[in-house]
């Protein structure tokens, strides 16, 4: 059994990136108490720091829509990229992804850079989608032809993931999508090769559910006790997968710096660099 450290992914990443960025600036949204997005916020803080970027952040308990609306007017004012944490209490992530230019859009959640990702032209595509490809190319974990998995229909992670992965060419995977919804879930989760979970429920995935053998991505950032974990019940697990990610050190480190070369994707195309 492999462990598939997200750390020594984004280690490659960051040399890429290195330099590209310095005195850029960067507004990011954190609303609520979400643990998920309080651990995320502070990766990109500390690779912030790091790459030399300088961060505009927009944090609150709670937060009106014309709170909301107000600061990203002003980012886009200041051609300023924007990333909007999730989730954000009350508000449809799609309203507010009608507000910010497809341009400023560090996620690729607008619309527009989701409708690149389907045509599978290239574009700003979310990063934990692409944490997960980077880790299984990194790994030289193989999907062409193999059955892949994904437990979440997120909008963020699971879609966008399913889309990627269909890609002719690269990817090639046969993709299953399940959910909240699924009946018999493991049996579901046993024909993966590889099985991706992207669910928000903390330790979801038990050793019953798992093929001998198969690749395990963990997407969860779960707060519970006090203690972060995954949607994976990763002791349980470990055991039976063939790899498997850890939480935390897994796709949430990769995620985290993939935020950063997409800011310089875009940085690129407004200053024509």
């Amino acid at each position: 059994m492999r462990i598939l450290s997200g750390r020594e992914v984004r280690k490659r990443i960051f040399e890429e990136i290195k330099g590209g960025l310095e005195g850029r600036e960067f507004g990011v949204m954190r609303i609520g108490d979400d643990p998920g997005s309080r651990y995320y916020l502070s990766g990109i803080r500390k690779n912030a720091e790091k790459l030399g970027v300088r961060l505009d952040v927009f944090e609150r308990e709670k937060a009106a829509w014309e709170e909301i609306e107000n600061k990203i007017e002003e980012w886009k004012r200041r051609n300023i990229p924007v990333l909007i944490l999730q989730p954000v209490p009350g508000i449809s992530p799609h309203e507010i992804y009608k507000i910010i230019p497809p341009e400023l859009d560090v996620e690729g959640l607008h619309p527009w850079n989701m409708g690149l990702l389907l045509r599978g032209e290239a574009g700003i595509f979310p990063p934990t989608p692409q944490a997960v490809l980077e880790i299984l190319s990194f790994y030289e974990i193989e999907t062409k032809g193999k059955e892949v998995v994904i437990v979440g229909r997120s909008s963020v992670v699971g879609r966008p993931l399913s889309m990627m992965l269909l890609h002719k060419g690269t990817w090639d995977a046969t993709v299953t999508v399940a959910h909240s919804r699924t009946r018999n879930l493991f049996e579901v989760t046993r024909r993966g090769d590889v099985v991706v979970v992207a669910a928000g429920s903390p330790m979801l995935l038990k050793r019953e559910g798992v093929k001998e053998g198969a690749c395990v991505i963990d997407v969860g950032i779960n707060e519970v006790s006090g203690k972060v974990c995954g949607d994976v019940d990763f002791e349980d697990v470990k055991e039976k997968a063939g790899a498997i990610t850890p939480v935390p050190g897994g796709v949430g480190s990769v995620t985290s710096i993939l935020i950063f070369k997409n800011l310089l994707k875009i940085h690129e195309g407004i200053h024509g660099k």
